[in-house]
């Protein structure tokens, strides 16, 4: 996958304005992706789990995920300032694009059917993301964000970052699995 092909997939990355945050976060998409063995023909087929049943798959959840994000922080941004909280967008942007990116490499196909990948069961998404990010020498926060963003965050602190898209995404993937079911 091409760079112009990961802005045209998330064009969210857009969103960032520092250029060299917004380099970063594609390169950790290419890193996920070759890892992974995604590419533009069957990057649709990469789940949000496999669980649950879910009405999209991985690239529409991130995609909705980081939109509501952007969109209460702008809607709250003027409350935030009020009350000296630092705050930033574009970690925001880019920790909410890249919060399952180790997701890309937990699933993978096998026969042509998605699967957990042989290291899953090594590392959980949030461990395998953060580790990307470092290697693509992402800042500490967006580490820290991928690394925290679900159950492994329990008992780790939370930058306001970090805890917005945490609770954010939590809240959009309860909305998108079916009255959370197990499969089977």
């Amino acid at each position: 996958m091409t760079r112009d092909e990961m802005l045209q997939l998330f064009p969210e990355l857009n969103e960032i304005k520092d250029r060299a945050l917004r380099e970063l976060s594609v390169d950790a998409f290419l890193l996920a992706f070759d890892r992974g063995g995604w590419n533009a023909e069957n990057i649709a087929m990469a789940p949000v789990t496999l669980n649950w049943d879910c009405s999209c798959n991985l690239v529409e959840h991130i995609r909705k995920v980081t939109q509501a994000c952007m969109a209460q922080f702008d809607l709250l941004e003027k409350f935030y300032k009020a009350n000296g909280v630092v705050f930033e967008r574009d970690i925001v942007v880019s920790g909410a694009l890249l919060h399952d990116l180790g997701k890309f490499t937990e699933f993978a196909l096998k026969d042509g059917k998605v699967a957990h990948s042989d290291n899953s069961f090594l590392m959980r998404h949030p461990l395998a993301g953060a580790i990307m990010a470092a290697e693509t020498g992402l800042p500490d926060k967006i580490v820290h964000l991928i690394a925290t963003h679900s159950f492994e965050g329990d008992k780790s602190n939370q930058t306001a970052e970090s805890y917005f898209v945490r609770t954010i995404d939590d809240f959009v993937f309860k909305c998108t699995v079916f009255g959370l079911r197990k499969k089977g």
